[in-house]
């Protein structure tokens, strides 16, 4: 059945009047529907359909939230004129996605410029990523998810070793209980469903994982789970044990692409919103941004949660975001040794847009549960309240039920780029032939950063772009020294060079004075921004006490008043009017 006849199969079965064009294996729609959760619905129904590489959703709803309202205020700032540069490629977007790319670039005889909207990388999806580093057992065969997640965290360890990050193959266990398949226990009684979940079921997960490249699976049975991970549910049947699972900290493997890179003369421009493009012949030759106009040879759309409104401006309207909601919970340091490795229990039927979320350790020794998977309106939607916290709570303590979530010091929210394809887009755009898309990456999009930005730079010579291999490049990259991991000797020899070394301005993450200077040194400029290079505020007490403290060096090292020195953006100052100390 061709995409026109199943796609008009499922418009004829909806209550609604939807209508809808094809294009070049692009699904368009257009009509009307009740409800948002419906304009979702016959979204991933239409993206669901084998050969559908694109589903613009146009269809409205009753009641519905202006939804480009953003885009147009967007569109309403007026572009500089200022010429910023000529560049062969200009990337889009400084998540984790961009960096990479900008980074795998810079290994070649390019002029490289990388335009982000925020004043720092990392700020969009990335900055509320849990850290995994995904081993390929989830996405589907015939999936660039799953070819790009395989060959990605292969490439982390070498990479965390050119780039002085940490990376941590800590293995995840799936766990079978008696929980897995409970919906279907009636079909198979007594002995016979236990049986099933403990030589039965396993078997498939291994298959499947090998199936998708994946090496070194184990089944572990009865007290092999035990010995594994102490602590998890009695009831624990049987597991699937997976080794090339890892753990690093999003923050500091995406800011580490973006040094490196700067390093090999990628020119970044933060605080710097694309507005509009300038065309000729089908090709963009313009980047117009409110600071001034890149010219390009080539652009890449790395722009996240706005990909599509990137696409859209450009004039290849060829997907639409829908943005996925995931809150998730970090629980203090001192439990570390209670988690070992990342742990989720399997459950059939699995979630239909998510993996399901579990239970990982963090390279800094933190827990985290989550996260959730809640399509919402806002791609800005990031609040939490408490049914959120108590859905997690309770979802995850199946696991471990005797975990102390009284040591839970933080929630937070972030929102992924999901496509109705619900795959990566990764691929030249359909109506401007100097444009590639690099959109729609959820998870496992962290896992497979760096074979998304190797699969980027294949098309992008495929697309005429000339590579040639720059002999300068130089790929190593020196990770901040912090006196959380110095010896007592070597603290004391610092602190003889360097009093700032001994002036420890957050007791919990033990971060001292020195590292802050350091961190502003590598354009840290905002408190937030020293907290990720830092770790600064991430402790127990989350910022209470060394706040203060840190927003002094800020204003001493960039020599601007107390008042002015901003949690993140321009008009996130901490204190309002004259600060204690300061002359009025």
């Amino acid at each position: 059945m061709r995409i026109p006849q199943k796609v008009k199969k499922i418009t004829d079965e909806s209550k609604y009047n939807i209508s809808f064009v094809v294009e070049e294996d692009i699904v368009f729609l257009k009509g009307k529907v009740e409800t948002y959760e419906d304009w979702v619905d016959i979204g991933l129904k239409i993206g669901g359909i084998k050969g559908v590489n694109g589903v613009v959703n146009d269809i409205v709803w009753d009641e519905r939230k202006d939804k480009a309202s953003e885009d147009r205020k967007k569109r309403s700032k007026r572009s500089k004129k200022e010429n910023l540069g000529e560049y062969d490629i200009v990337i889009i977007g400084g998540g984790i996605i961009g960096c990479s790319i900008a980074r795998e670039l810079s290994k070649y005889e390019l002029d490289v410029a990388l335009a982000e909207k925020e004043p720092d990388v990392s700020l969009g999806q990335t900055r509320a990523n849990n850290g995994m580093v995904h081993p390929g057992i989830a996405p589907s065969k015939d999936t660039l998810k799953r070819r790009l997640n395989v060959r990605g965290n292969a490439m982390y360890g070498e990479l965390s070793q050119e780039l002085d990050v940490p990376f941590k193959r800590v293995g995840s266990l799936i766990l079978i209980t008696p929980r897995t398949m409970e919906k279907y226990r009636k079909y198979l009684p007594g002995p016979l469903y236990r049986f099933f979940l403990k030589h039965v079921l396993p078997w498939f997960v291994k298959r499947r994982g090998e199936m998708n490249g994946l090496e070194g699976i184990e089944i572990l049975k009865g007290e092999e789970v035990f010995q594994e991970e102490s602590g998890i549910v009695d009831d624990v049947i049987s597991a699937v044990k997976i080794p090339s699972t890892g753990i690093v900290d999003p923050y500091e493997w995406t800011i580490a692409m973006y040094e490196n890179a700067k390093k090999n003369d990628v020119d970044f421009y933060l605080n710097t919103e694309v507005l509009a493009f300038d065309k000729e012949r089908g090709l963009i030759k313009r980047v117009f941004t409110d600071r001034g106009v890149l010219k390009c040879g080539h652009v890449i759309n790395a722009a996240g949660l706005y990909s599509d409104v990137i696409a859209e401006m450009a004039g290849t309207k060829e997907f639409t975001i829908h943005p996925r909601k995931g809150v998730e919970l970090l629980f203090n340091k001192r439990l570390e040794d209670r988690v070992h490795h990342c742990l989720a229990e399997l459950k059939i039927p699995s979630h239909p847009t998510s993996k399901g979320g579990g239970i990982n350790p963090t390279v800094h020794g933190n827990i985290i549960w989550g996260p959730t998977a809640e399509e919402v309106e806002s791609k800005s939607e990031t609040s939490v309240d408490k049914e959120e916290i108590h859905e997690i709570m309770q979802k995850y303590s199946t696991i471990l039920p005797q975990f102390p979530e009284s040591e839970f010091i933080r929630y937070f929210a972030g929102v992924r780029a999901a496509s109705f394809t619900e795959d990566f887009i990764i691929r030249p755009a359909k109506k401007v032939k100097n444009l590639l898309h690099v959109a729609a990456i959820q998870s496992p999009g962290l896992a497979s950063a760096p074979a998304i930005a190797e699969y980027s730079v294949e098309l992008l010579k495929d697309m005429g772009v000339d590579l040639r291999r720059d002999e300068s490049f130089d790929g190593e990259r020196k990770s901040m020294d912090r006196v959380s991991e110095m010896s007592e000797d070597e603290l004391k020899r610092r602190i003889e060079e360097d009093p700032s070394w001994g002036n420890i301005v957050c007791t919990c993450e033990m971060v001292s004075e020195a590292e802050i200077v350091e961190a502003i040194e590598r354009d840290a400029e905002s408190f937030d921004a020293i907290k990720r290079r830092t770790r600064a505020g991430m402790g127990e007490c989350q910022e209470s006490y060394c706040l203060l403290r840190i927003a002094e060096v800020i204003s001493r090292e960039l020599d601007m008043p107390l008042n002015q020195v901003k949690k993140e953006w321009k008009e996130s100052q901490f204190f309002d009017g004259i600060v204690r100390g300061e002359e009025p």
